[in-house]
This record gives C-alpha cells, structure tokens and sequence, in this order.
C-alpha cells in the first residue's frame, strides 16, 4: 500500500505560509566589490599623495635651511675657495660643471624613484585594504607614511641643499671666468693698474692650459716651506691646520646651541598653558583652618594639587623633625622607660600650627611615663589636657617627684591650675607621687626686660599624643642596645583636636601594646 502525503499540511509550510510573503535583497559580490576599489583607492591615494608633498615640502625649510646647515654651506664655500686652482682654463670649469649636473641627474632620479617606489607600492596598496578593512588600512598607511616621511624628507631636503651648492658653484664659475676675461682684455685699463708690469705675461698665461695651477692653499705651503727652521715650520703648518680645524668646529658648536636653545623656546611657547588660577583645597572638612592654597597656570595646577594632597595625606599624623627624650640625671635615676605619653598642646586650637596675627603662639609639650594600658581611652585622653578647650598655660609650675624615678611638671595660668592639670596627667600613670610643690615665677631680672622669658596667660588646646611602647627583646641583634638590655620603641600619634574619636582609634593603640616574640615578630 502507498503512502500518500499532503504537502500542505506539513509544519515547515505552515511555518513559511504564518511568516507571510519574503523579499530577497542580494549583496554585493566579490567582483563588484573589486570593480569598484581602484577608483576608492586612486581618490583616496591622490588625497594622500597630496597631503604627504605637503607635509614634507612643510617640513623642508626647517631641515634644510638651519643654522647649522647655512654654517655648513659657508665652510665648504671657504674651504674650496682656498683650494681653488685660480689658474686652471675655461674648458676645465666648464668639464667640472658637467661633471656636477651629471652627478646630480643620479640623485634627482633616485630621489623621484624613491618616491614612485613609495607611493605605487606602499601608498596604493595600503589605500587598497579600504574596501576590505578599514581599520586595517588606517594602521598600514599610518606605518607607511612614517617610514615615507622620513625617508623622502631627508631625500628632498639634500636635493635641495646639492642643487644651491651646485648653482652657487656655476654662478661663481660663470662670474670668475668673465671677471678673467675682461681683466685680460687689451682695451680694459684696470687690468694694467691692478698687475702693473706682469699684466702681458698674466694675458698670455693666466688660464691657458699649460699654465701651472695656483692656489691660496699651495701659496701657503709654498711660504711654509720657505721657513730656514724645520721646528718653525711644523709649527707653522700644524697652527694653521688646528686653527682651521678649531673655528669649523667652534661654529657648529655654536650654531646647534642657539637652535636647540631657540627649539624650546618655541616648545615652551607652544604650550597651552591656560590661564592663571589660584585654588584653595580644604584637605580636612573637620578643619576648616587648614588649607592648602596652589597658585599657577592651570595645567600647572591640576599636575601640583594631587601631589600636595598626597604629601598632606603623608605627613599629617607624623612628627617632623621633633625630639623625645629627657634629662640625662632623670634616666640615670629612673627605672627603664616603658610605656608613656607624649602630649603636644598648641595655642591655636587646629592645623595648621603656625602664629597667627599678633598673637603669640605657644608649644607645650607633657610627658608622662609608666602609663597604665587600660588607660588609654580616648576621653580621658582629652581630659587630661582639658577636653575641647584645654586649659590655662601660664607662670605658674607644679612640680611632682613619682616613686618610678621620674618628674612632671606642669605650668598653669594660676596655682590651681597647675595644680589640677598636674593630677589629670598622672591619673593617667600607675606612678605615686612622692611629693609635690607649686612654684611661681615673678616678672623680675630677665623676665621683666625679655618677655619671651615670661609666661603669659595663654589658653592652651590640645593637638596630639604620642604613644611609645618601650618593648624588650631577647635577640640582641634587634632594637637599640643598652646596659638594660635590646628594646624596641614603637610610636604612634594620634590627633586630639578633632571633636570626635578617630575611627582607627582602637586599632592603633592594640597595634602599639602588642608585644614581640624573641624574634622580633608582633603577637597578641
């Protein structure tokens, strides 16, 4: 039995009858693609042709008529009229000037060669990937254009510089054998003036064929020789020789010094640099005292003002150039340093740490030792130098000797002052005091006649701590040696001015009370 189908009803023609009629739209082919290429390319080729003789005949006059090449020029010109044979014929300078155009014919034609050579089988096959890959083409014309600019620059600005030398040459041919010419007429009296009683045997010789040759250079051989001293003569030829020698190079020395100077000054003056501006940069918006001000062209500005806000990054929690330490019959007498704060207090409530106006500006610097770890809490921190506001600095002293060996002294606008402040740094320590005393100095002597001696009242703020953990080692090859053994200081600064606690407060100080292993190494 056969099998019978209805065509119809398949799925692959319900699915051509649900997509509804088609339009078939036909592309190019390759043919027609390469049909149409060679007129793409010969436009795109003309427009590259002439943009190439353009660059380089742009480029000719600063290769080909620079100072040191204009010095070249007059250096060969003076060189070969001291070599010239002043009495050589006609028919000579007229087979040297052929000689010349002959020479230069050979180099013109390897010149226009060159050129055919790069335009037919670089520039048109490059234009050629056009209709096949435009990104293509771009970077092989952009290769062959560097390569043909070099090489046909350097090829035209020496065809230039050949063809002045070669005129120059014919021009001075051409003069020197009419100038001859007309000195030896009979009927031109300035010949007679000029050679006096030589002036028929110069008409008879003077540029005939077998006439011998003459020029400065073998005139001065000739004198050289005639020196009765074979000393003086070395030296004679040998001065010569080096003073020629010596002002030929002098001269090109000079002139690249004034091109390469001229070059970047045309260099600087080609830069943008824009107009003036002056930014003022707030590095910390909790202080707004701070600044940072950078004045300049802005270029200059843009480049300088990263860099500044690095460097401000860098330094800013870091002491510059400050010294720790204490009398030396304090540490003979004190027991080993251990762990201790260093406070810095300024008059000026925030960066930056400068006088400002007329006012004075006052350090105070508060050190205390044996500071108990569990201590180091920021509020208390701030309450040792008077919170927010500090406290009063002044004349006053308060003096306390500790049971660890140590001293602290605080100066305070009055005796309570003194007094109190004292207390709130040592209530930081473990140390006990021993005893204390509070002192005032008197505006007499030389506090009276140099104020700087004198301390006035003045609010002082805090500004930072310093915390230095003093940890010993067993290896002796780490940290600083002492009679007392090898330690190792560890420092950390942390700013007090700010109104809020510094978010890595916590870690830096767990960082600075970590101690080391016997190999140096930090451990919880």
């Amino acid at each position: 039995m056969g099998i019978s189908l209805n065509v119809g009803s398949l799925f692959s023609r319900q699915v051509r009858n649900n997509l509804g009629p088609r339009s078939m739209r036909s592309l190019p082919n390759a043919r027609q693609v390469l049909r149409g290429a060679p007129s793409t390319v010969l436009n795109f080729a003309g427009r590259y042709q002439g943009f190439l003789v353009g660059l380089i005949f742009t480029s000719l006059p600063t290769m080909t008529w620079s100072l040191t090449s204009l010095w070249a020029l007059f250096t060969e010109g003076a060189i070969e009229l001291y070599y010239f044979d002043w009495n050589q014929p006609d028919e000579r300078l007229d087979a040297q000037a052929r000689a010349r155009w002959s020479a230069y014919g050979g180099i013109l034609g390897g010149t226009a060669g060159n050129a055919i050579g790069f335009f037919a089988c670089g520039v048109v096959p490059s234009s050629t990937l056009f209709a096949f890959n435009e990104e293509l083409a771009q970077y092989v014309l952009r290769e062959v254009s560097e390569e043909a600019f070099d090489e046909l620059s350097a090829n035209a600005a020496y065809v230039i510089r050949l063809t002045t030398r070669n005129l120059m040459r014919q021009t001075m041919s051409w003069a020197y054998k009419n100038v001859r010419r007309w000195l030896k007429d009979e009927n031109n009296p300035i010949g007679g003036l000029l050679f006096g009683d030589r002036i028929d045997t110069i008409r008879e010789k003077w540029g005939n064929g077998d006439s011998e040759s003459w020029s400065f250079a073998q005139e001065v051989d000739e004198q050289i020789e005639r020196i009765p001293s074979q000393f003086w003569q070395q030296f004679t030829e040998e001065l010569i020789e080096e003073a020629i020698d010596g002002c030929i190079e002098a001269g090109y020395v000079v002139t690249s010094s004034v091109e390469s100077y001229y070059a970047r000054a045309r260099q600087t003056a080609n830069v943008t640099r824009g107009p003036q501006r002056v930014v003022e940069v707030q590095p910390n918006r909790a202080n707004d005292r701070e600044k940072i001000v950078l004045a300049g062209y802005e270029p200059e500005v843009r480049a300088a003002l990263p860099v500044a806000l690095a460097t401000h990054q860098q330094i800013e929690t870091r002491d510059i150039g400050g010294l720790i330490g204490q009398p030396l019959d304090d540490y003979s007498r004190a027991r080993p340093l251990g762990l201790r704060a260093v406070f810095t207090l300024y008059s000026v409530p925030s960066p930056p740490y400068s006088r400002r106006g007329n006012n004075r500006f006052v350090e105070v610097s508060v050190t205390v030792h044996d500071v108990e770890r569990t201590r180091l809490d920021w509020n208390r921190l701030r309450d040792a130098c008077g919170g927010q506001n500090g406290y009063l600095w002044g004349r006053f002293r308060a003096h306390a000797q500790l049971d660890n060996g140590h001293k602290l002294s605080i100066y305070g606008g009055t005796e309570t002052e003194a007094e109190q402040r004292l207390k709130k740094f040592l209530a930081l320590s473990d140390a006990k005091i021993r005893t204390i005393s509070v002192t005032e100095e008197k505006k007499e002597g030389e506090r009276l006649r140099n104020e700087r001696l004198y301390k006035q009242t003045t609010r002082v703020y805090p500004a930072y701590v310093t915390i230095i953990n003093r940890d010993r080692q067993l290896a002796l090859d780490q940290g600083r040696l002492s009679l007392s053994g090898t330690w190792i200081d560890k420092k950390g600064r942390i700013e007090l001015w700010r109104g809020v606690e510094p978010p890595e407060f916590e870690e830096a100080i767990r960082e600075l009370l970590r101690r080391a292993d016997s190999q140096g190494t930090p451990v919880p």
